[in-house]
Protein backbone atom coordinates (compact mmCIF):
# COMPACT_ATOMS: atom_id res chain seq x y z
CA UNK A 1 0.00 0.00 0.00
CA UNK A 2 1.54 3.61 -1.13
CA UNK A 3 0.23 6.71 0.07
CA UNK A 4 -1.59 7.07 -2.17
CA UNK A 5 -4.13 4.25 -1.37
CA UNK A 6 -3.62 5.43 2.45
CA UNK A 7 -5.19 9.08 0.95
CA UNK A 8 -7.99 7.51 -0.30
CA UNK A 9 -8.49 5.40 2.61
CA UNK A 10 -8.59 8.12 4.99
CA UNK A 11 -11.18 10.37 2.07
CA UNK A 12 -13.14 7.20 2.51
CA UNK A 13 -13.23 7.17 5.83
CA UNK A 14 -14.08 10.89 6.34
CA UNK A 15 -17.24 11.46 3.98
CA UNK A 16 -18.63 8.05 5.49
CA UNK A 17 -18.16 10.01 9.04
CA UNK A 18 -19.15 13.55 7.45
CA UNK A 19 -22.21 11.42 6.04
CA UNK A 20 -23.64 9.89 9.36
CA UNK A 21 -22.91 13.03 11.25
CA UNK A 22 -24.85 15.14 9.16
CA UNK A 23 -27.47 12.41 9.20
CA UNK A 24 -27.33 12.37 13.09
CA UNK A 25 -27.97 16.22 13.25
CA UNK A 26 -31.09 15.89 10.68
CA UNK A 27 -32.24 13.43 12.63
CA UNK A 28 -32.06 15.35 15.93
CA UNK A 29 -33.16 18.37 14.14
CA UNK A 30 -36.10 16.82 13.42
CA UNK A 31 -37.24 15.26 16.76
CA UNK A 32 -36.53 19.05 18.47
CA UNK A 33 -39.63 20.47 16.11
CA UNK A 34 -41.35 17.65 16.62
CA UNK A 35 -41.17 17.53 20.12
CA UNK A 36 -41.54 21.54 20.13
CA UNK A 37 -44.94 22.13 18.49
CA UNK A 38 -46.59 19.63 20.72
CA UNK A 39 -45.33 21.49 23.85
CA UNK A 40 -47.23 24.86 24.52
CA UNK A 41 -50.27 22.75 23.51
CA UNK A 42 -49.63 20.38 26.53
CA UNK A 43 -49.20 23.57 28.72
CA UNK A 44 -52.14 25.23 27.41
CA UNK A 45 -54.34 21.71 28.15
CA UNK A 46 -52.76 21.45 32.07
CA UNK A 47 -53.99 25.02 32.56
CA UNK A 48 -56.97 24.62 30.99
CA UNK A 49 -57.49 21.51 33.34
CA UNK A 50 -56.35 23.70 36.61
CA UNK A 51 -58.99 26.48 35.61
CA UNK A 52 -61.92 24.68 35.68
Amino acid sequence: MDWLDLLAVQGTLKSLLQHHSSKASILRRSAFFTVQPSHPYMTTGKTIALTR
